[in-house]
């Protein structure tokens, strides 16, 4: 298998593990899912393969930062913002 073709699986087989609710133990699963896939697609060259796999090691699942959203009242001081009840 060349190195392009692998690189490619191994990025879908990543992004099909972090989409699974109960991943652990399946990475052959994952695996061949990515491989059919990638197949399913035909030649076509992604933009820009990109090995995730050290993010996998550290047993991260963090977004990037483009894709978190600001929440409001982030740009207050903490001194500042309204106090909520607490329960109970």
């Amino acid at each position: 298998m060349d190195k392009e073709l692998e690189a490619r699986i191994r990025t879908r087989a990543y992004q099909i593990w972090e989409n699974d609710p109960s991943p652990e133990g399946r990475a052959d699963d994952h695996w061949e899912e990515a491989r059919r896939q990638i197949e399913a697609e035909g030649a076509a060259a992604p933009q820009e393969p990109t090995d995730q796999s050290a993010d996998r090691d550290r047993g991260s699942r963090i977004a990037p930062e483009e894709q978190l959203q600001e929440m409001p009242g982030d740009d207050i001081e903490p001194s500042k913002r309204a106090k909520r009840p607490r329960a109970g």
